[in-house]
């Protein structure tokens, strides 16, 4: 689920993003998409991280409710499935900066 970006005008200017970039992108978000050459998306992509992070925080709030054990639980479980969602948000996020950029755009 990689994409290959490569620049209209100089063939040898490419972009690769494979799975390795969604780990990235989940853990670092908004820096991600910056790094990768979108720093006017750094505001949109920090909006994004946040509305990750408050339900999050709210879900630790209400496990607090549950068992001990079963806090553990779902809390260790929601991290992955919260880092998997904002990596997708993030990557989107790169793929149609580039698509705006007029970049080419295929699937790695």
């Amino acid at each position: 689920m990689g994409y290959r970006f490569e620049h209209p005008n100089e063939e040898e200017h490419t972009v690769t993003m494979g799975g390795w970039s969604y780990v990235w992108a989940g853990l670092f978000g908004a820096f991600y998409v910056a790094v990768k050459g979108h720093p006017r998306q750094f505001p949109k992509a920090l909006l994004i991280n946040l509305a990750y992070l408050v339900p999050y925080i709210l879900l630790v709030g209400a496990s607090s409710q549950l068992q001990p054990n079963v806090q553990v639980v779902v809390v260790i479980l929601s991290v992955p499935v919260m880092l998997i969602l904002q990596s997708l948000a993030m990557v989107r996020l790169v793929r149609d900066g580039y698509r705006r950029r007029g970049w080419w755009i295929q699937r790695a």
